[in-house]
């Protein structure tokens, strides 16, 4: 039987072995699934993996967390643990799996005309209420789009709603949360450890693509992710971080020279070109690109239905946000002032350095402070 090969970089996540019981449990063959877990542990979580690690389906790289290189670099030790495994499926560890995942995730990818696909975009949610998971499946399947690419060449993703779900859906990008392909994508586009996060999906196409990968969404969702957690980030434990080097790495692959960069490099089956054409990206173009002081004059109309309606606001704070995710303007509303979901609107007169394309709401009360921070794209008229 054809074994896939879950990948798994976990830090200091408690939600771990629920993951992997989920994915054992849910599978229709659980024999065929083997494990390739970068754990990163601390003193809360060094016992998670105790009823696992010496099942001889489970590979583990365990490193304390404090020793952690960030989440490519732990990519990059899942990688390390492949062993000819046909499938491959990359994962967060904080994820559920729908009944028979591991036949169904195969029926989808053998079903594709192509001899590289990949399956990807971001997991449905699921949440905990009063102690108990909700898998939300209302969503619809979503495919992956670009929501803007910023000037150091980072980018942000959102989803959109895709109508036909008689087959997975051809995409442009992959979401590192959810991949499913053939094993030897383990090699062939084996992850950058000198990366850290920001860039690690955009460059991940990339190089999938110019190895000669074709992205497509799932037409039906196997898999629910944890958005809303507690657990700690890599990048608050460690304020020495690696982001500003593992960006020069990105400027060298995007428009430097990415031989330089060896096997994390292009591949050779198609040029940064071609994957620029079909994207409708201009790496270059972007880092060249000046801002648009401008006068705004419109109604900036709010998408109100996520922010708790509450009486004791005493002021909302209200910031526009540039291609960069900059803030350029910013403004305390008043409780006269505060949009209503009947009235989700904000009338606009100002003077700005550049474009907004998105807008921040942060609610705030005298008794209980800031209120969770709510951004989205901004819409005018």
């Amino acid at each position: 039987m054809d074994r896939i090969f879950v990948k798994i970089a976990s830090y200091r996540d408690a939600e771990l072995p629920r993951t992997i019981s989920s994915a054992l449990g849910s599978a229709k063959y659980p024999e065929r699934v083997t494990f390739g877990i970068c754990w990163q542990y601390d003193e809360d979580t060094y016992l998670d993996l105790d009823s696992f690690i010496d099942h001889p389906n489970f590979r583990v790289h365990q490193t304390y967390y404090e020793q952690s290189k960030g989440c490519c670099w732990a990519r990059h030790q899942c990688d390390l643990l492949y062993s000819g495994e046909k499938y491959t499926l990359q994962i967060d560890a904080h994820t559920r799996f729908d009944r028979d995942w591991d036949q169904r995730f195969i029926d989808m990818l053998e079903s594709l005309d192509s001899d590289k696909p990949v399956l990807s975009t971001y997991p449905a949610p699921f949440e905990y209420i009063d102690g108990l998971e909700h898998r939300y499946s209302d969503r619809g399947v979503q495919n992956l789009v670009l929501s803007r690419m910023r000037k150091n060449l980072t980018t942000a993703f959102k989803t959109v709603q895709v109508k036909d779900h008689s087959r997975p859906f051809p995409s442009q990008f992959i979401a590192a949360g959810q991949i499913f392909t053939y094993g030897r994508f383990c090699e062939e586009v084996e992850y950058d450890p000198e990366l850290y996060f920001s860039g690690e999906e955009i460059s991940l196409s990339a190089r999938a693509y110019t190895q000669g990968y074709d992205f497509y969404c799932p037409n039906e969702d196997l898999l629910w992710h944890l958005y809303q957690h507690s657990m700690p980030i890599h990048s608050v434990d460690h304020q020495e971080n690696q982001d500003d080097a593992a960006i020069q790495r990105l400027h060298t692959l995007f428009i430097g020279d990415h031989t330089k960069l060896g096997k994390h490099g292009f591949g050779e089956m198609r040029s940064l070109a071609d994957y620029e054409k079909f994207s409708g990206l201009d790496f270059l173009g972007r880092l060249n690109r000046k801002p648009v002081k401008m006068h705004l004059k419109k109604t900036a109309h709010l998408n109100l239905s996520t922010i708790e309606e509450r009486e004791d606001y005493d002021f909302w704070t209200f910031t526009l946000i540039d291609i960069d995710d900059q803030e350029i303007y910013r403004k305390d509303l008043s409780p006269d002032e505060i949009p209503s979901r009947e009235t989700p609107t904000i009338d606009l007169d100002i003077e700005l350095i550049d474009e907004p394309v998105s807008y921040a709401i942060r609610p705030h009360s005298a008794k209980h402070g800031y209120f969770r921070r709510h951004v989205e794209n901004v819409h005018f008229c």
